[in-house]
């Protein structure tokens, strides 16, 4: 499980500091089949400042289609990454949304047919950057990246795999690994140095058949 830490304060500089807080985590679990799932009254951190924007990192499968729509304390969010895997059956994608909530309902709707399992971490972002310093998406084997980072910087990763397990990160620290097919885990790292080009590799256990990875940067606001 998450712990609920200050994750990141950038330093110097006037107007507001950029600090970002893992708020809440959904534990992979099978909600049911459905189209659009919720998770209820989720922390979205304690923030509630016009500053704020609250990132959500989440896998949905099983028959995982491509996004709909997701509402954040029911603000439409944007979504700065999505990737399936090579039978589009496991997907992972990265979203953000302004909001002054400090607790609300996530809803994950896909375009089509139905899903029945799902992983979600949340991010409280406060005086960053709502458009990512970077991103990238990967299903291949060993799915990596490269990716830019900025100063005192905030990455995070997700990726889900089919027959699979554990993964193995490079580039970033793993913070949650489900363990067992459907695998899905979580990484990120915060107060980074500035870096062009970064590596980021998960590196799934086995030979999955699904494999989809999405990983994005962010930064204080300028």
């Amino acid at each position: 499980m998450f712990q609920n830490n200050l994750l990141m304060a950038a330093a110097s500089g006037g107007g507001v500091e950029f600090e970002v807080t893992q708020t809440d985590e959904l534990p992979y679990e099978a909600p049911g089949a459905s189209s659009s799932n919720t998770f209820s009254s989720a922390d979205l951190g304690s923030d509630s400042s016009s500053d704020k924007h609250v990132i959500v990192a989440f896998h949905w499968g099983s028959d995982g289609k491509p996004i709909s729509s997701v509402t954040i304390a029911g603000v439409t969010a944007t979504i700065l990454a999505e990737k399936g895997g090579a039978n589009q059956t496991q997907r992972t994608a990265i979203v953000i949304a302004q909001t002054t909530a400090t607790s609300g309902d996530i809803v994950v709707t896909q375009s089509s047919g139905t899903f029945n399992g799902w992983y979600i971490a949340v991010f409280q972002m406060i005086g960053g950057n709502a458009t990512p310093t970077d991103s990238f998406t990967s299903s291949a084997s060993t799915p990596t990246g490269t990716i830019d980072i900025a100063a005192d910087g905030f990455c995070v990763g997700v990726i889900t795999s089919n027959t699979s397990y554990t993964f193995s990160w490079t580039g970033l620290t793993e913070e949650y690994d489900r363990g067992t097919n459907v695998a899905v885990s979580l990484a990120f790292d915060t107060a980074m140095s500035a870096e062009t080009g970064r590596t980021v590799t998960a590196t799934p256990s086995g030979s999955p058949t699904q494999r989809a990875l999405c990983v994005a940067s962010f930064e204080k606001a300028s």
